[in-house]
């Protein structure tokens, strides 16, 4: 075993700023709001948080010298020790994913933070190093990729399938290369996918909504005239520029203009050099700007290829490529996010590209005329609710006065639409290895998944789906949360085939 290990010293240091971070609120709220308040819960609740902050000032040091941690030729041993000790061993097998952060603090000190990613369920299934060198990290992330390779090439040679020696030859011994040489050599090998350049930029901050930003911006600003007693001033500096047409389309274009910038700012930011590359065994991702993010995904841990298109994503030809992976802690929506702003050509040519073994189908098998009939036949919950609702509130959106019935009716056209638009969209598609299902009204997901990896799959039929001949399919892939994907109204006959063609998975399945 190697020698113990722990995080920078600069964790002292992140750790102090998380908690002057996390006690700003309190501490402006009982000494700032209420400052001059002799109240008892404010009075108790000063001397409630002093000694709180001190405490957890106190721990920090002890936070960093009591947290170690060691590689060894097959796991990493974590021990955390305060109040009590906690110790935890993880095998490199049971890593699924490396994600290095670099925030504006770690890039000031040449330092990041990683979480390893692990295959289980409980509380433990990230383990987290909020500060280490980047020399440090890039070892670890190298260490766990090697040696989790010797596991798995030594746990096909341990299989018992017998050696077949051809007769009067020799045996061929194929020799296999170091870790170290393997890792230099998948780094050699990186092949860069994507790199979004300055249209798909401009697209992005579109199609994110950035420029949205200028809302609250402006309502933040308008919000402290009263504070400001600058009613009088704004009254005249609002007449002068609205006394004139000119002025208004002036004001007007340079909004326009305002939000726009702040619009690609933002988007420049958060997906400033973006790069999307792949090993043999790896999908590499690579992001920021002012903060670096960087994410490595094990090819054979994912279980499946989600293509989504929002409205306005539709609107602009682009769509976003996810990937459904086996770990992960649940908390960050953007960890499968390969990139969101993708040509749709381009977001399936490049899911092909990372993963060569998934291909998606090109002809696929629209609905039968029975599942719009049921559709439309179908009630909706939503426009009963939202229909009472109207009509014992009626409201006046924006100080006008319409009919409860006439916006019952606007509503209940809009949910008719989006279900006509979910029937013509719908497709599905079934290979030898793999299963297709595309659906969406306004909205539209595509979802791929070898058979292999589906942990569970449901067909089932409701009494009026009976009666029409339709069914429903219901798959389910590893992730954190499991990941459920429905496909409703499908032929009875090929839910029937897909079911059978799903129980014979057995044959490719693998116990690790």
């Amino acid at each position: 075993m190697t020698e113990v290990r722990r995080n920078h010293p600069l964790m002292m240091v992140h750790e102090i700023g998380k908690l002057l971070r996390n006690s700003f609120f309190f501490f402006f709220f009982l000494f700032v709001i209420h400052a001059g308040s002799e109240s008892w819960y404010v009075v108790y609740g000063r001397y409630a948080f002093i000694v709180l902050f001190v405490l957890t000032l106190l721990q920090v040091p002890l936070k960093w010298y009591r947290h170690t941690y060691q590689l060894d030729e097959t796991a990493i041993h974590v021990t955390k020790s305060l109040i009590s000790t906690t110790k935890q061993t993880v095998p490199y097998s049971r890593i699924q994913h490396v994600h290095r952060k670099t925030r504006w603090f770690h890039r000031f000190f040449n330092v990041s933070s990683v979480t390893l990613e692990t295959s289980t369920q409980d509380d433990d299934r990230s383990l987290y190093f909020p500060v280490l060198k980047k020399e440090q990290s890039e070892a670890m992330e190298q260490r766990i990729q090697g040696k989790r390779e010797i596991v798995e090439i030594e746990a096909v040679e341990a299989s018992p399938e017998p050696i077949l020696q051809p007769a009067g030859g020799p045996v061929m011994v194929e020799e296999k290369a170091p870790p170290q040489q393997v890792q230099a050599a998948e780094l050699k090998d990186k092949h860069i996918h994507f790199t979004p350049g300055k249209k798909e930029t401009l697209k992005a901050s579109v199609a994110s909504l950035s420029f949205l930003a200028i809302i609250p911006i402006a309502g933040s600003i308008l919000s402290k005239v009263d504070d400001l007693q600058m009613e009088q001033q704004l009254g005249g500096i609002f007449s002068f520029l609205f006394e004139s047409a000119w002025m208004v389309t002036l004001v007007v274009v340079l909004a326009v203009i305002l939000a726009a910038v702040i619009g690609i700012v933002k988007t420049v930011v958060k997906y400033g050099k973006y790069e999307i590359a792949s090993t043999d065994e790896k999908i590499v991702i690579t992001k920021g700007v002012v903060e670096e993010d960087y994410f490595s995904i094990d090819k054979n841990k994912v279980q499946a290829v989600l293509i989504e298109q929002t409205l306005m994503k539709r609107i602009l030809g682009l769509a976003s490529l996810k990937l459904v992976c086996a770990g992960g802690n649940g908390e960050d929506t953007e960890v499968s996010a390969i990139y969101p702003f993708l040509p749709v050509n381009r977001a399936n040519s490049l899911a092909e590209e990372l993963l060569p073994e998934y291909h998606f189908a090109k002809q696929m098998e629209k609905l039968p005329k029975q599942a719009l009939y049921l559709r439309l036949l179908k009630l909706s919950w939503l426009w009963i609710i939202a229909t009472g609702l109207l009509y014992w509130f009626k409201p006046e959106p924006l100080g006008m006065e319409i009919p409860w019935w006439l916006l019952s009716l606007g509503l209940g056209t809009i949910i008719l639409l989006s279900r006509v638009l979910n029937f013509y969209q719908s497709r599905y598609a079934l290979n030898e290895r793999f299963v297709q299902f595309r659906s969406g009204g306004f909205t539209l997901t595509t979802y791929l998944s070898k058979r292999d990896k589906i942990i569970e799959m449901e067909a089932s039929r409701s009494f009026i789906q009976k009666q029409f001949g339709l069914a429903s399919l219901n798959t389910v892939n590893r992730s954190n949360p499991v990941r459920h994907t429905a496909m409703e109204d499908v032929p009875e006959e090929w839910a029937k085939e897909v079911y059978g063609w799903y129980v014979e998975r057995k044959q490719e399945v693998r116990v690790q």
